[in-house]
């Protein structure tokens, strides 16, 4: 087995299921060697990684069209720890400085946003409307979609 398989349990009633199927997998994977089985809480989907991406486009274009997408989403996730840091909540994954002893200087690893919790992404995407609104970005469609979902479920 090379890839990772996820199966989410949200009940009681999928407990029995899933722990068979879970069973199962493991027992054929076991004969070709080793297998690891981890159990932790759900984090963020897909899904929101895919909502603020919208966001950050539209910073991009309307605020640092020449630079990259990625270059964009790098700077702002940046700001976003170092926020994050200064409220005295860092990310449960931060970034970090490493030493390239062949350059002689302190290379940034940024933080990786597929590792962000899901209450991290939420006040991401808070971070990312409040920088757009200081930056002037008239929202999208989608991105202005993306805000008013994280604020119903916020009231809710």
């Amino acid at each position: 087995m090379s890839k990772e398989l996820v199966y989410v349990i949200r009940g009681v009633g999928d407990l029995r299921a899933t722990m068979a199927t879970v069973w199962q997998m493991v027992c054929k994977g076991i004969r070709a060697g080793a297998v690891e089985v981890v159990i932790r809480r759900p984090g963020k989907t897909r899904l929101q990684e895919e909502k603020y991406h919208a966001m950050i486009g539209d910073i991009r274009r309307q605020c640092f069209r020449a630079n990259t997408p990625e270059g964009v989403k790098a700077v702002l996730v940046n700001q976003f720890a170092l926020e994050m840091e200064e409220a005295g909540t860092p990310l449960a994954h931060p970034g970090e400085k490493v030493w390239d002893w062949k350059s002689q200087e302190a290379v940034y690893v940024r933080p990786t946003t597929t590792k962000f919790r899901k209450a991290e992404a939420a006040q991401f995407v808070e971070f990312l409307y409040s920088t757009g609104v200081e930056l002037g970005v008239q929202w999208s469609e989608p991105a202005l979609a993306v805000y008013e979902e994280y604020q119903e479920a916020k009231a809710a």
